[in-house]
C-alpha cells in the first residue's frame, strides 16, 4: 500500500492528513476515521490544527496492524475491501452493469448493517446500565478464569515481583485467548506499572503497552480500561493532551465510577498544570477507593506540588511507616526530601525505592551520589546525579528533563535551560509534563522558563 507523506520525527515516514492515511490503508477517509475512534488506530493531531489536522506514522500503523489478532486483521481487510470495491464499482458502472448491480446490493446490505449497528450503539450508549453485570471474560474456562483473577490480584499488589507474575499471567492468557480484550488490557496495565514499580524502562514499556491497549480496543471498543491505558500512553509517552484527555473522557463515560480512571486522569491533569481540577478529581477517586495506597500516595504528591508541603510529607511518612514494602511512598518522599534540602533523608528513601524496584543501576548511582555528598556536600551530590543521568541520556535510556531537574535544584539556571533546550530538540517524552515538576517551582516566574512552558502542548 502506498500514500503521500513526509519523513522525520517519530516512526519514520509520516502520512499527513486523512486522505494519505486512507490511501496507505487502502480504505476511505471515513473508514480511517472510524478505525481511529473504534479500533484504537494510532493517529496524532497537529497542535492547533483542529481534529481534521492529523498525521500518522507508517511504522506505527504497521505495528498496530501486525499486533492485532488474525481475526481482527481479516475484519479490517474486509472493511477496506468493501471501500475499494465500492469505488471500483462506481468507476466501472457504465461498462459492467451486472457487476454494478451486485455491488449496489452489497452496498445496501452493508449500509443496513451499519444502520443497525448505529442504532444498537446509540441505544447502548444512551440507555442506563444494567442493574447487575453477570459473567466475566473467561467464565467459560475455569482454568483461564483462575489465571485471569490471579493476574489481576498480582497487578493490584504493585510490587516488582507481583507485576512480573502478572505480566506472565496476562501473556499466557492473550496467547491462549487472543480474541478477548480483557487479557490485552490487563497486559497493558501491567506494562505501564512495571515502569513505575519495576525495572522496565519507559522505552520498552510504553510501546508494548500501547500495542496491547490498541489490540484491546480493536476487540472491544467499549472497554473502559483499554481507553484508559491508551490515554495514559498518549499523554505520558506521546505528550498529546488533546487526544489523551479525549480518551480519558471516553473511559470515564464508559465507567464513571472507576476510581482507577479518576486516579490516572487526576495525575495527567496535574502534569498538564490544572492543579485545582486534579486535586478535586483525585479526591473523588479516593472517596471511591479509600483503601488504595497508590491513590493516597499520589494525592499526597499532588498536594506537595500544589504547595501543601508539610501535610503531604506527613502523609507520605505515615505511608512509609505503615507499609515499608510499597515503593511509591518511598519514591515520592525521596523527591520531596530532595526538594526541601533534606539530602541524607533523600538518599535513604531513594535507595529503598530503587531496591524495591530491583534497579541495580539506580542503586549504584545513588551510592556514588552518597559518597559525593559525604565528601563534598549537596552541590557535589547534585553534580554526580546530573552526570549519571546525562550519561544515561547519551545511551538512550535517560532523560534530559531529569538532568534539568538536578541543575534547577543546584541553582544552575543556565544549565537547567540548556538541558531543557536539549529535551525539546530531542523530543524528550517527559517535557510535555514539565508543569507537574515541583523541582522547577523556583523558576516558574523566570521569563526564560515561562517561554519553555508556553511552547508546551
Amino acid at each position: 500500500m502506498a500514500g503521500s507523506g513526509a519523513t522525520g520525527g517519530t516512526g519514520g515516514r509520516r502520512l499527513i492528513g486523512w486522505k494519505a492515511i486512507g490511501l496507505f490503508l487502502s480504505c476511505t477517509e471515513r473508514t480511517a476515521r472510524r478505525w481511529e475512534a473504534d479500533r484504537g488506530m494510532p493517529v496524532h493531531r497537529i497542535p492547533g490544527g483542529g481534529r481534521s489536522s492529523v498525521w500518522a506514522s507508517v511504522d506505527e500503523l504497521r505495528q498496530w496492524l501486525q499486533g492485532l489478532p488474525s481475526e481482527i486483521q481479516e475484519t479490517l481487510r474486509a472493511e477496506a475491501g468493501s471501500d475499494t470495491a465500492a469505488s471500483d464499482a462506481a468507476a466501472a458502472s457504465l461498462q459492467e452493469p451486472s457487476r454494478r448491480t451486485r455491488w449496489l446490493v452489497a452496498a445496501l446490505l452493508v449500509l443496513g448493517l451499519i444502520l443497525v449497528a448505529g442504532v444498537a450503539w446509540n441505544t447502548a450508549w444512551r440507555s442506563p446500565p444494567a442493574v447487575a453485570v453477570t459473567g466475566g471474560p473467561y467464565d467459560d474456562d475455569p482454568q483461564a478464569r483462575e489465571a485471569y483473577m490471579t493476574a489481576r490480584f498480582e497487578l493490584a499488589t504493585r510490587s516488582a515481583e507481583s507485576l512480573s507474575a502478572a505480566q506472565r499471567g496476562f501473556r499466557l492468557l492473550v496467547e491462549s485467548y487472543p480474541d478477548r480484550a480483557a487479557g490485552w488490557s490487563g497486559l497493558a496495565d501491567t506494562l505501564l506499572l512495571l515502569r513505575e514499580f519495576g525495572s522496565m524502562g519507559d522505552e520498552v514499556a510504553y510501546p508494548q503497552a500501547e500495542r496491547a491497549a490498541r489490540t484491546a480496543l480493536a476487540l472491544d471498543p467499549k472497554l473502559a480500561d483499554a481507553w484508559l491505558d491508551q490515554a495514559f500512553v498518549v499523554w505520558w509517552w506521546h505528550g498529546d493532551p488533546s487526544t489523551a484527555f479525549r480518551d480519558f473522557d471516553i473511559a470515564l463515560q464508559l465507567d464513571p465510577h472507576s476510581a482507577k480512571a479518576l486516579h490516572w486522569y487526576a495525575t495527567a491533569l496535574y502534569a498538564h498544570g490544572d492543579y485545582e481540577k486534579s486535586l478535586r478529581t483525585i479526591a473523588r477517586a479516593r472517596a471511591l477507593d479509600p483503601n488504595s495506597r497508590a491513590i493516597v500516595a499520589d494525592e499526597a504528591w499532588l498536594r506537595f506540588g500544589a504547595g501543601e508541603r508539610s501535610a503531604a510529607v506527613a502523609t507520605l511518612e505515615r505511608l512509609v511507616n505503615d507499609d515499608r514494602a510499597f515503593e511509591a511512598s518511598h519514591f515520592y518522599l525521596a523527591h520531596a526530601y530532595l526538594i526541601m534540602g533534606r539530602d541524607a533523608d533523600f538518599l535513604r528513601e531513594a535507595k529503598l525505592a530503587a531496591e524495591l524496584r530491583r534497579q541495580a543501576e539506580a542503586i549504584d548511582v545513588l551510592s556514588l551520589a552518597e559518597q559525593r555528598f559525604l565528601s563534598a556536600g549537596r552541590q557535589a551530590m547534585l553534580g554526580q546525579l546530573s552526570d549519571s543521568e546525562a550519561q544515561r541520556f547519551e545511551h538512550g535510556t535517560g532523560s534530559a528533563v531529569v538532568v534539568a531537574e538536578y541543575r534547577a535544584l543546584a541553582n544552575d539556571r543556565e544549565g537547567m535551560l540548556s538541558w531543557l533546550a536539549t529535551a525539546a530538540s530531542h523530543h524528550d517524552h517527559n517535557l510535555p509534563t514539565l508543569r507537574g515538576y515541583p523541582e522547577f517551582a523556583a523558576y516558574r516566574s523566570d521569563p526564560a522558563f515561562v517561554k519553555v512552558l508556553q511552547r508546551l502542548p
